[in-house]
């Protein structure tokens, strides 16, 4: 069964929030909410890009970071 976690990357560094979410439906669902509440990964990567990736390693969703 695939899980999925949330990336943030800016082209020099990348960091995960290390979840194991069950569905692709709720992990867009969360990186959304992080996009809109701005959370501090979103402050530290501002200008790059959040990914939701799933256990297998391929990004199925993604949408840049506000600067």
């Amino acid at each position: 069964m695939k899980t999925y976690d949330i990336y943030f990357t800016d082209g020099r560094s990348t960091d995960n929030k290390g979840f194991s979410i069950k569905t692709e439906e709720k992990a867009i669902h969360m990186a959304e909410d992080m996009l809109e509440k701005g959370n501090s990964y979103i402050r530290e990567y501002a200008g790059g890009t959040i990914m939701v990736v799933d256990s297998e390693g391929e990004m199925v969703w993604s949408k840049p970071i506000p600067d």
